[in-house]
C-alpha cells in the first residue's frame, strides 16, 4: 500500500488533483463558468439532500457561486453561520441539540465534496463535519456510540460504531462500505436506522477514503475488502457482536468491495450492494471527475501508475463469486449513468447459476440515479428488512424500534 506524504504533495497547477489531465481540469472549469455549476453538479443534488441539506440551503449555496473554485469558501461560510447559533443551544431541548449538530455536521461534509482538490480548507471542513458528528452522536446515544480504530496492513482506521441499546446476547453486526468520495459521517440515517433496527452497526473510512485520506493520507490497496475481515477480529469481542451474523452494505465502490469481502470471509453473511460498480477499470471512459479522484484515492500521479483493474476494479471472475455464498440484495438505478443495468442483471444471474437456490435479488428503481439518491428512505427500509430476515434478527424488533428510528432520522 502506498502511505507516503509524496503521494499527497499539492502544487499550484494542480491545485491538488492527482492525474497529469489539463484539458478535462480546464474543460470542467471553464464549464463551470459557461452553463453554471448548478448545471455541473446536478446529478449530485439528491446525495447532498440525503445527507440532510435542506433545498433552501443548497439553492442558496449553488446561487451564490459561479465555478467550482469557489465551492468550499462559500460552503464554509454557510458553516460559519451556522455556528454563530451554537451558544443558545445550550436552552434547547436534547433531540433539537442532536438535530442542529447533525446539521452542521452535513453542512461541513458539503463543503469538502468528494470531487474538489485536496486543500487545506477540505482538510478543515472534513474535521468539522466528523467533530460535529461525534458531538451529536454522543449527546443522542450517549454509550452506545463510540469512536474505534480498526487495525488494517500495519495501519488503524477510524470508524463509527454504533449498538443498539437493548438486545441481550450478541448482536449481528452491519458493516457500511461507501464510496470513493464519500466519509462515513454522509451515512448517519442509515446507520442510526439499522441500530434502531436491532444491529450492531460500523461506518468506516478505509484506505484511501474519508478521514484515512484526508486527515492521514493513507491510499487504497489492492486489497481493501480485507478492512472487513479486519473490523470483525477487532471489534467483535470487545463489543458482543457475533462474528457469524455480519451483513454488509456497500455504496457504490463500496458495492464492489462488499462482494470481495463476501468471497474472502465466510464470516460476512450477507451483502446489500447499493449502486456497486463490476468491472470499473476502464479508464478512458471514465468521467474527469472520477479521474481525478482515482488518482487522490490511489495517491499516483499518472494514468501509468494505475494497477491491475483484473484484480483490483472487477468482481466478474466467476471463481470469485464462485465463493459468495450468502445472501445477495441488490439495489440499482436504471438511469445510472455510471453502473449500467444489465451489468447489475449480469451479477444477479450468474450468482444464481452459480449458486442455485441462494436468495440472490435485484431491485431497479426506473427513476433512480446512481445508488438510488432519491429513495434513502424506501432502502434504508429495506435494507432493515433484508438483514433482519438473512441474519435472523426478529422482524418484531423493527415494530419495537420504530420510534426509536422515527426519532435518530429525523
Amino acid at each position: 500500500m502506498r502511505d507516503t506524504t509524496t503521494a499527497r504533495k499539492n502544487n499550484e497547477e494542480f491545485a491538488g488533483y492527482r492525474f497529469v489531465d489539463h484539458v478535462a481540469r480546464r474543460a470542467v472549469s471553464s464549464l463551470s463558468h459557461v452553463i453554471g455549476v448548478k448545471s455541473v453538479t446536478r446529478p449530485f443534488w439528491n446525495r447532498w439532500r440525503a445527507s440532510g441539506i435542506d433545498d433552501e440551503i443548497l439553492m442558496r449555496f449553488l446561487g451564490a457561486i459561479d465555478s467550482i473554485e469557489e465551492w468550499p469558501h462559500a460552503a464554509m461560510e454557510l458553516v460559519a453561520e451556522a455556528e454563530r447559533n451554537l451558544p443558545g443551544l445550550a436552552s434547547h431541548t436534547v433531540d433539537e441539540r442532536v438535530a442542529y449538530l447533525r446539521r452542521l455536521s452535513y453542512l461541513a461534509h458539503m463543503a469538502q465534496w468528494g470531487c474538489l482538490p485536496m486543500t487545506d480548507l477540505k482538510r478543515e471542513a472534513y474535521r468539522k463535519s466528523r467533530d460535529y458528528y461525534v458531538e451529536a452522536e454522543t449527546l443522542a446515544w450517549g454509550e452506545n456510540y463510540l469512536q474505534v480504530r480498526i487495525p488494517f496492513n500495519g495501519h488503524d482506521y477510524a470508524g463509527n460504531l454504533h449498538l443498539p441499546s437493548d438486545e441481550p446476547g450478541r448482536r449481528p453486526l452491519v458493516v457500511i462500505l461507501h464510496g470513493m468520495d464519500d466519509t462515513k459521517e454522509e451515512h448517519l440515517a442509515t446507520e442510526n436506522a439499522l441500530c434502531a433496527a436491532g444491529f450492531a452497526v460500523l461506518g468506516i473510512d478505509g484506505p484511501g477514503q474519508g478521514e484515512s485520506l484526508i486527515l492521514e493520507e493513507k491510499t487504497w490497496p489492492a486489497d481493501f475488502h480485507g478492512i472487513v475481515p479486519a473490523a470483525i477480529d477487532a471489534l467483535a469481542e470487545p463489543y458482543r457482536l457475533d462474528p457469524e451474523k455480519v451483513g454488509v452494505i456497500g455504496i457504490s465502490w463500496g458495492g464492489l468491495w462488499a462482494v470481495k469481502a463476501a468471497a474472502a470471509d465466510e464470516r460476512v453473511a450477507a451483502v446489500y450492494d447499493l449502486g456497486g460498480p463490476i468491472d470499473a477499470g476502464r479508464w478512458k471512459k471514465l468521467p474527469y471527475f472520477l479521474k481525478s479522484k482515482y488518482g487522490q484515492v490511489l495517491g499516483i500521479e499518472s494514468p501509468d501508475e494505475l494497477p491491475d483493474y483484473r484484480t483490483v476494479f472487477s468482481i466478474t471472475d466467476e471463481e470469485l463469486l464462485r465463493r459468495v455464498r450468502v445472501p445477495v440484495r441488490i439495489i440499482h438505478g436504471a438511469k445510472d449513468p455510471l453502473v449500467k443495468v444489465r451489468d447489475k442483471e449480469w451479477l444477479r444471474q450468474t450468482l444464481r447459476e452459480l449458486h442455485p437456490g441462494q436468495d440472490v435479488s435485484l431491485l431497479t428503481y426506473e427513476d433512480g440515479d446512481h445508488c438510488c439518491t432519491g429513495h434513502g428512505a424506501e432502502i434504508r427500509a429495506d435494507g432493515a428488512a433484508f438483514f433482519s430476515r438473512v441474519l435472523g434478527v426478529p422482524a418484531s424488533s423493527l415494530d419495537e424500534k420504530r420510534n426509536a428510528t422515527e426519532r435518530t432520522t429525523a
